[in-house]
């Protein structure tokens, strides 16, 4: 029988595969158009900076007792002109609309290296050490397995089949067929 973290694993390189190839073919102003110029909708940009942002936080920060993230390590806020440390949780409408990826070929290298991280992580970690409670901001107290498979696995997918209806709606048509 599988184990949680062998489903979370695998739902996890399965959720990378799906974004790598839903942003591989975007153009700068497909991912920063807001979707039907709704004014409460998410470019693509944000969405994501906004997750790959909330796996490194989850994996390096909160789950490896605030190791620095990839993001920090990599000096990526400053080579994009992006926050240092928002991910985009709690952002108003405007700031998220008008989040650019200056450098989209950089972002997607950042992205790589957190999945890179991610699957270091999980297959160096052993399970049990994930029953630990961490906290998760604005989350609370949770163990750390759900911390993974909650705010990574679950909350990632729920951003893939957002992805795909955006590049709908822009035009793009979907990657992956959520």
């Amino acid at each position: 029988m599988m184990t949680a973290l062998e489903f979370i694993h695998a739902e996890l390189k399965r959720l990378h595969g799906m974004l790598d190839k839903a942003i591989v073919d975007l153009t700068p102003a497909q991912l920063h158009t807001v979707p039907a110029s709704h004014p409460k909708a998410n470019t693509l940009a944000w969405i994501f900076f906004h997750y790959a942002r909330t796996e490194d936080n989850v994996v390096r920060f909160v789950l490896q007792n605030r190791r620095a993230t990839v993001w920090a390590e990599g000096g990526y806020a400053e080579k994009l002109g992006l926050p240092p440390v928002a991910q985009g949780t709690g952002m108003s409408t405007a700031d998220a609309q008008a989040l650019r990826l200056k450098d989209v070929a950089l972002f997607r290298d950042y992205m790589q290296k957190v999945w890179a991280s991610t699957e270091d992580f999980v297959t160096r970690t052993d399970p049990t050490a994930l029953d630990q409670v961490v906290t998760v901001k604005p989350l609370g107290e949770m163990p750390g397995v759900r911390a993974l498979g909650q705010t990574c696995v679950s909350h990632g997918m729920a951003h893939a089949g957002e992805i795909e209806l955006v590049r709908t709606l822009i035009g793009a048509g979907p990657a992956v067929g959520v």
